[in-house]
């Protein structure tokens, strides 16, 4: 019984990491970040790892690069994501909510924006903790994202209110982990940051 009665007391809690976390998501103008992602597939034993960089100025603005020096970056300027392929020197434009743009994307969308916004989105499926760090587990309500991205995985240090990882698992099955560095929150960014230079590119 006592156990019980514990419950409710713990759920609160366990949302209030996750609430503080969002909450601080509204001071937050800028933001730049490297990183390291880990890819899962089901036909590979070992994870592909690639370091990038994440650079966002809100509302809208995104620049998401994956590997250094870069090999594909991510441009959003909140209607259409321009997906670059450096090696290839190609580049496509597509709408923000295509599921191509869907894993640059959800992390600086809507459903991150505001505690309702977030409710509104994403369904808390699981949470537990693993040396000091909350994971929560997501599932989106929408079916065109869930039909893409079925689950999400969050790492908040309640610490220090940082996210320390997102990990996404798609409909075949691939994960993929971000793990951050510590962020610059704030920084000024110049519009430069934003804009791909697509000299030399071929458009698809």
């Amino acid at each position: 019984m006592a156990a019980l009665l514990l419950l409710p007391v713990v759920a609160r809690a366990d949302q209030a990491v996750l609430e503080s976390w969002l909450k601080r998501q509204a001071t937050i103008t800028s933001l730049e970040a490297a990183f390291t992602q880990e890819r899962r597939l089901p036909s590979l034993k070992e994870p592909v790892s690639t370091r990038g960089k994440l650079s966002v100025a809100k509302p809208d603005r995104v620049r998401w690069q994956l590997g250094e020096p870069a090999a594909t970056i991510a441009y959003s300027d909140g209607v259409n994501f321009t997906l670059v392929d450096c090696t290839a020197k190609t580049a496509r434009v597509v709408a923000a909510d295509s599921p191509q743009a869907a894993r640059f994307s959800v992390l600086t969308g809507k459903g991150f924006r505001t505690v309702e916004d977030f409710n509104a989105v994403f369904e808390v499926a699981e949470h537990r903790i693993d040396s000091g760090i909350h994971q929560f587990t997501l599932k989106p309500k929408d079916r065109k994202l869930r039909a893409q991205v079925p689950w999400m995985f969050l790492h908040i240090d309640p610490k220090t209110n940082d996210l320390k990882a997102m990990e996404m698992q798609f409909k075949d099955k691939s994960r993929v982990k971000t793990v951050f560095d510590k962020p610059a929150i704030n920084p000024k960014l110049p519009d430069s940051v934003f804009k791909p230079d697509l000299t030399g590119f071929e458009m698809k």
